[in-house]
């Protein structure tokens, strides 16, 4: 922190120009957290897939948002989006002959979980870095 001399009719200026300056800190500081946290995410669903292949690997993170201020990163899968639902929500996994149903897998709630944990990972570090 800066220590400044200011006169009584400048406080207004210097108090909006240390805050401006704390807003481009913070916010360069939570974009790299946020970062972090989207690329740990997209690597535990990686581990955590229920099955290996193309839906495990198709889990990745982008940005979406823009502007200093609004920062905003999504982890989705690439190549397989329609299976979250379907092992999500416990939904057969497809049909067999003589319309038969193959065994449920068991991944329900994997996302959700991996999304909750990530999420206080990330509050709990923005509140001990900010």
């Amino acid at each position: 922190m800066v220590s400044r001399t200011v006169k009584p009719e400048q406080v207004e200026k210097a108090i909006l120009d240390a805050l401006a300056e704390y807003g481009n800190e913070a916010s360069s500081k939570l974009e790299g957290m946020l970062k972090d946290a989207s690329r740990q995410t997209s690597r535990e669903l990686k581990q955590s897939a229920p099955t290996g292949g193309k839906y495990a690997k198709g889990w990745s993170h982008k940005n979406v948002g823009g502007g200093a201020y609004k920062l905003t990163r999504v982890v989705y899968n690439r190549t397989d989006y329609q299976l979250i639902h379907l092992l999500e929500n416990s939904h057969a996994t497809g049909r067999y002959k003589g319309g038969h149903y193959p065994k449920k897998v068991d991944y329900t709630g994997t996302v959700k979980r991996i999304e909750e944990q990530q999420t206080q990972e990330f509050y709990n570090e923005v509140v001990a870095k900010l």
